[in-house]
């Protein structure tokens, strides 16, 4: 079985490296792109990376529905070339316009792909060992985070930004052969040939990207401003008819009844908490490494390294041992690690540098931290949703972290915004801020119950 299984696994954390990476790489690229579209302005070309997180988080919801309906592999195959075009298109974009576009075309690839790596990698372990597959999705994934920042400072010192989106091609192509010929088809593959139900598509889209561009809007049009709320009312009400529809509908695009198991509600309730900090914090530190201490962008990008560096090596280990320790106990260790190092980098950091006391040994407990959650949270999120609906189950725990970075990130960006980049109040504020949510985090940890066998699903559903 080993054997057999080895050849999808690679395909499947390559294609999870893939679009981890893409972030990363983009980040990196930023300052060249800017420097490519002199015409247009830093808000204009926020857009390349705004647009891309809100179809992202958007995408990923749908996805999963789909592929329950579909088949995973069908909607994975069809994600990943949408993922590939959409990185040619940005390669070859002539515009700032035709960039942005591009980057929209690619954030509903990514959205596709990002959970449909874990629900294709799942089946290949028993449930009792769903722990180790998650440790290497996790594991994938914090390589790309990992090395993406010293790869693009590469590709773009050398050639220009054009690169980091040309290497995808051959990557993305590679990886879609190699998804089409290894990953084999399996029950469901062809589980039905209805339409989807377009309407509740469109209105799932809507409640989770409306909301979202409030969000990552609220820095630019304020938070308070008309905009802003008219972006969030409008998302609660799509969400409201959103799950009208998906109650009353024969074949709904998500099956709410799989989502109703109380673990999986706290696990993703979790997620969505650690999701607020494990993105802000690394940019935190990062912004607090050249405004205060001033660090070079490079050297404080190599500064936060030893974190990512840290999740690739745990994120293993975590699964194995999920698997002995259950997701509860695995998950109030990951709390306590997060929430010493968001207290050490509260109360020890100063104005006077101190890399080897303090910011590193605080990146490697994070690190090790996020690992254990993630792994954890995300083993408790599927433990009980039925193997008909585990696409749907993977993307909601997927989503979950997704909205609660989206709204992390843009929360650290207005909190230091303007002079505040240069107090280390402001610093020492938000990782006492991000300590704070530990405890919510721990108090939904505390109320997962050992991983069971997940419920069967009824026969008529399943037709």
């Amino acid at each position: 079985m080993a054997g057999s299984r080895a050849l999808p696994l690679a395909v499947l954390c390559g294609s999870a490296f893939l679009g981890a990476i893409d972030v990363q790489l983009a980040n990196i690229a930023f300052p060249d792109i800017m420097l490519s579209f002199p015409r247009s302005s830093l808000p204009q070309l926020s857009w390349v990376f705004n647009g891309y997180a809100i179809v992202f988080t958007a995408a990923l919801l749908p996805a999963g529905g789909l592929a329950d309906r579909f088949g995973a592999r069908r909607v994975f195959l069809t994600g990943l070339a949408v993922f590939v075009v959409g990185a040619a298109l940005c390669a070859v974009a002539p515009s700032a316009g035709a960039l942005i576009a591009a980057r929209v075309v690619q954030g509903v690839g990514g959205g596709v792909i990002t959970p449909l790596t874990l629900a294709l990698i799942l089946p290949y372990y028993p449930p009792e060992r769903r722990g180790t597959a998650i440790g290497l999705w996790s594991a994938a994934q914090s390589v790309a985070t990992a090395s993406g920042p010293s790869l693009g400072g590469m590709l773009v010192g050398v050639w220009d930004w054009r690169t980091v989106f040309f290497l995808h091609l051959p990557v993305g192509a590679a990886v879609l052969a190699g998804a089409w010929r290894i990953v084999p088809k399996r029950a469901g593959e062809a589980a039905t040939s209805r339409l989807p139900d377009i309407a509740g598509l469109l209105l799932l889209v809507g409640a989770i990207g409306l909301p979202s561009l409030a969000i990552v809007q609220s820095d630019a049009w304020g938070p308070g401003s008309p905009g802003t709320i008219a972006a969030l009312v409008a998302g609660v009400v799509v969400a409201v008819l959103f799950v009208r529809r998906a109650r009353t509908h024969p074949a709904p695009i998500v099956d709410l009844g799989a989502l109703r198991a109380r673990g999986t509600q706290r696990a993703n309730l979790a997620m969505f908490l650690v999701g607020l900090v494990m993105f802000a914090l690394p940019l935190a530190n990062i912004l607090f490494l050249t405004g205060i201490w001033g660090y070079s962008v490079a050297a404080a990008g190599l500064a936060v390294t030893p974190g990512a560096l840290a999740q690739v090596l745990t994120a293993p280990l975590a699964g194995r041992l999920a698997a002995r320790t259950g997701h509860r106990l695995l998950a109030l260790c990951g709390v306590a690690l997060l929430a010493l190092s968001t207290a050490y980098l509260a109360f020890a950091t100063g104005d006077a540098p101190a890399y080897l006391t303090v910011v590193l040994p605080a990146v490697v407990l994070s690190g090790v931290a996020v690992a254990v959650l993630i792994t954890s949270l995300s083993g408790a999120a599927v433990a009980e949703i039925p193997p008909a609906r585990l696409a749907t189950g993977t993307a909601l725990s997927v989503t979950s972290r997704a909205v609660g970075a989206v709204i992390g990130v843009s929360a650290l960006v207005l909190v230091l915004s303007g002079d505040r980049l240069g107090v280390v109040e402001a610093y020492q504020g938000v990782w006492l801020t991000m300590l704070g949510l530990c405890a919510p985090v721990a108090v939904a940890a505390a109320g997962l119950r050992a991983p069971r066998a997940p419920r069967a699903e009824p026969a008529a559903r399943s037709a």
